[in-house]
């Protein structure tokens, strides 16, 4: 992890002519990957993704929350950005979060040193961030970056845009409203999300998850068009908590100030979030007996990637 420190640490800026934007120099990039995959230790984190019925809902606010407040709570938590156009880092407040981005890794990679990679991306609040910028976002090398990430920390938060499928095993926070354009947006998205119903048609296909995703509402409380009861019933989804709409976060974010530096009501509301994570979701599973004599958990049976 040293050696990982030190190469982050040396990092050099440049300015790319074309777009005016700092880049990572070329010949900084440090060397995360492992050229040849070696025995692979199973990965430990839970994956949890993050996703909005619609926008505007402020689901990044509450993925750097989530973060936070699980971090607290004394789990090693990272953060993974797969919005194509990134802007994860852009809410951490004023401060310019030095390291990787999705541009700067190997997109042919299939494997990296876990504790390589995770020493050179942007760390916020002892956390580390991976993004994108001007250069892009999540490219075919995400899957390998995951399983890195896991080997490495408890959790892994999921910025997860719209109608992205989630990762393999993962588990979703569905954020809506109380308004009606949110509630048929949740309706729509949520079995997408969850995938086929349990009992009906298993799943098939190269495509397909290996384990279907359990998805748990998240409600902003705006707008009165219904009630929490309604959208558990319609989407057929447990609401695990509420976020309140919070005019001081609002303004902070607009001053471009660190979301998490003081206190407010969306951080009191997600602390109380992750403790119901922590209870409910984010549970560790048991081991399943290995036919082969050893033991085995269900991450290590995932073998396919997740669609992008």
């Amino acid at each position: 992890m040293e050696a990982a420190t030190q190469a982050s640490a040396s990092t050099v800026m440049q300015v790319a002519p074309e777009t005016g934007e700092e880049a990572l120099a070329p010949s900084s990039v440090p060397d995360v990957s492992v050229g040849v995959a070696p025995a692979r230790r199973a990965p430990t984190a839970q994956v949890l993704a993050i996703t909005g019925a619609r926008g505007g809902l402020g689901v990044s606010a509450l993925l750097l929350h989530l973060a936070w407040a699980l971090s607290r709570a004394g789990r090693r938590v990272a953060m993974m950005d797969l919005d194509p156009a990134g802007g994860l880092d852009l809410l951490c407040g004023q401060a310019v979060l030095t390291g990787l981005r999705w541009a700067d890794l190997p997109v042919e990679e299939s494997a990296f040193r876990p504790g390589h990679l995770v020493g050179a991306l942007p760390v916020w609040h002892a956390i580390p961030v991976l993004t994108g910028d001007v250069r892009g976002g999540p490219t075919s090398c995400a899957d390998a970056v995951l399983e890195a990430m896991r080997a490495e920390h408890d959790v892994v938060l999921v910025d997860l845009p719209r109608g992205t499928p989630p990762p393999s095993e993962a588990r979703v926070l569905l954020m809506t409203g109380l308004d009606l354009r949110s509630a048929v947006a949740a309706e729509s998205i949520a079995p997408r999300l969850r995938g086929p119903h349990p009992g009906g048609p298993e799943l098939t296909g190269p495509d397909e998850p290996a384990v279907r995703p359990a998805v748990w509402l998240v409600v902003r409380q705006r707008g009165e068009d219904v009630v929490a009861e309604d959208l558990e019933l319609i989407t057929g989804c447990p609401v695990l908590g509420h976020l309140p709409t919070d005019r001081v976060l609002i303004k902070r974010l607009a001053l471009g100030e660190d979301p998490v530096r003081a206190r407010s009501a969306t951080r009191r509301a997600a602390s109380a979030l992750a403790r119901e994570l922590l209870a409910r979701v984010l549970v560790p599973e048991e081991p399943e007996p290995d036919p082969a004599g050893g033991r085995t958990t269900g991450l290590e049976r995932r073998s396919e990637s997740w669609p992008r």
